[in-house]
This record gives structure tokens, C-alpha cells and sequence, in this order.
């Protein structure tokens, strides 16, 4: 049996909000935009190569929480914003974003000292 490594933790994260966000649609008066549908998307491609190519979902899933940043796609159905006028970054997303840098940064680190 396969161990799960930790570096499942924000996309299992991601895949919570997915969930809730879906559940909230489908008992509110919510809709969905295209950036959410885009970001959707891109944590399933993320699961995908989660599974088939670790190398590829960390690039994938990091540039697709990057660009979440700043607002261009997002999976939850809220935005959150923080920041000056019109210039804002979504603080759900760049704690994802930290905590995937921090967990790809130790798996890297500990195939380097194994070699």
C-alpha cells in the first residue's frame, strides 16, 4: 500500500473548498463565473497529475495557486480580497500557496539527501 505523502494537504484543502462551494450553489442563490469553472478545472487537472506525474502537479498546482492570487481564476465561491484599491491578493489562496511551496521544498530536500 502506497503511503500519502504530505504534499496532498493543500490539494486536499482545495478539493474541501471545491466541495463546499459546490454544496453552496447548489442550496443558494450563488453562481459560478468562468474564473471559477477555470479554477476548478485546474485542481482537477492537479489531481490528475497528482497521480500520474508528482513533478508535473507540483508545477501545475503552483502556478494555478499563483495566478490565484491575484484573481485571475479561483475555486471557492467567494472572493476574498486583501489589500489597496483596486490591487488585491486572496489570502485563502496564498496560504495554500505557501503551505505547497513549504511541503514541495521538504520532499525535494529530503530526495536530495538521499542520493
Amino acid at each position: 500500500m502506497k503511503k500519502l505523502d504530505f504534499d496532498f494537504i493543500p490539494l486536499g484543502i482545495s478539493i474541501i473548498l471545491i466541495l463546499v462551494s459546490l454544496v453552496v450553489i447548489a442550496t443558494s442563490n450563488y453562481a459560478l463565473s468562468l474564473k471559477n469553472y477555470i479554477g476548478i478545472g485546474c485542481v482537477v487537472l492537479s489531481i490528475y497529475f497528482y497521480i500520474k506525474n508528482r513533478m508535473t502537479y507540483y508545477v501545475l498546482y503552483g502556478l494555478t495557486l499563483l495566478i490565484g492570487i491575484f484573481g485571475l481564476l479561483d475555486f471557492y465561491y467567494s472572493t476574498f480580497k486583501v489589500g489597496f484599491g483596486s490591487f488585491g491578493i486572496n489570502p485563502i489562496l496564498a496560504g495554500l500557496l505557501i503551505l505547497h511551496i513549504a511541503l514541495v521544498y521538504q520532499i525535494v530536500d529530503k530526495f536530495d539527501r538521499d542520493k
